[in-house]
C-alpha cells in the first residue's frame, strides 16, 4: 500500500484499466463488469479495451440504466489501449477510436489534441508491450504512468516503473488491468473527492484526474505467483478458441 497526502473524509474508489470482451483477450462482459464493480463499492471505473472504445461505451450504458432503473451509481471513464509502434498507452475521455500502429509520438499528439488524458501502462514489463525508456521522448504529453500493474508477473518490472516515476517526478497509477472477473477488484485506487449525486460525472472524473496529477493517491495492490501466471495464460489461450 503506497499513501501521500491522503485525506481521511470521502475517498473514491477507483480502477482505471480493465478489459472486457471487446479485447480478444478479454472475457468480462460489460454489465457484468458494472455489477461486480457496483457490488464491491467502487465509484469509478475506466474500460480501456485493445484498439477500441466499444466496451467503454456498452458499459457506460449499463451504469447509466442500472442508476435509473436501481438507483445504484457508478461513474464510467471511456478508455483505450492504443498499440502504437514503440508499445502501448491509455487513452481517456476519447469516444472515438484512436489508430492504432502509428508511431508513438504521433500517437500521443493526437490524444492530446482531442483533450484526452494519457497514461503508460506497464512502462518496464518486458513481456507485455510496456514503452520502457521511449517514455522520456514524450513525456511533455504523459499524465501519468503505472507504477503498479497487476497482470505483471515479474516484480522487478513493476519496481522498475515505480522507481523511475518516482525520480522522474512523473505522477504514478496503479491498476488491476483485468481481462477476466476473478482479476477484478484486487489492485486499486483510492482518492480524496466528493461521492454521490447523479449528473457530478464529469465533475468526479476531473476530480480523479486532479488527485492523479497532484499525487492524492492510496494504492491498494495485490501481487501474482507463477502459477496465477500459468493459469492466466490457459485462460488466455482459450479466449482465442
Amino acid at each position: 500500500m503506497d499513501q501521500e497526502n491522503l485525506g481521511q473524509d470521502k475517498r473514491l474508489k477507483i480502477d482505471l484499466h480493465i478489459h472486457t470482451h471487446h479485447s480478444k483477450d478479454g472475457k468480462n462482459d460489460p454489465e457484468e463488469l458494472v455489477r461486480k464493480a457496483v457490488d464491491q463499492k467502487f465509484d469509478v471505473i475506466a474500460v480501456t479495451d485493445h484498439g477500441t472504445t466499444r466496451g467503454a461505451v456498452d458499459a457506460e450504458k449499463a451504469a447509466e440504466r442500472i442508476f435509473r432503473e436501481e438507483g445504484k451509481e457508478l461513474i464510467v471513464i471511456v478508455g483505450q489501449e492504443v498499440k502504437t509502434r514503440q508499445g502501448e498507452i491509455l487513452a481517456y475521455g476519447i469516444r472515438e477510436d484512436i489508430q492504432e500502429g502509428m508511431d508513438l509520438l504521433k500517437t500521443c499528439q493526437e490524444i492530446k489534441s482531442k483533450g484526452g488524458f494519457l497514461i503508460v501502462p506497464h512502462p518496464f514489463d518486458l513481456m507485455r508491450r510496456g514503452i520502457g525508456q521511449e517514455i522520456n521522448k514524450v513525456r511533455e504529453y504523459v499524465d501519468a504512468a503505472e507504477g503498479f500493474n497487476e497482470r505483471t508477473l515479474v516484480t522487478r518490472f513493476n519496481d522498475k516503473a515505480m522507481a523511475f516515476l518516482r525520480e522522474n517526478a512523473i505522477p504514478v497509477v496503479v491498476g488491476s488491468d483485468a481481462h477476466f472477473a476473478d482479476e477484478f477488484g484486487k489492485t486499486y485506487m483510492l482518492i480524496e473527492g466528493g461521492r454521490g449525486g447523479r449528473g457530478k460525472g464529469s465533475r468526479m472524473k476531473e476530480e480523479v484526474f486532479d488527485a492523479i496529477l497532484k499525487g492524492r493517491t492510496e494504492f491498494i495492490t495485490q501481487k501474482h505467483g507463477r502459477a496465477y501466471g500459468l493459469k492466466r495464460g490457459i485462460k488466455k489461450i482459450r479466449t482465442y478458441f
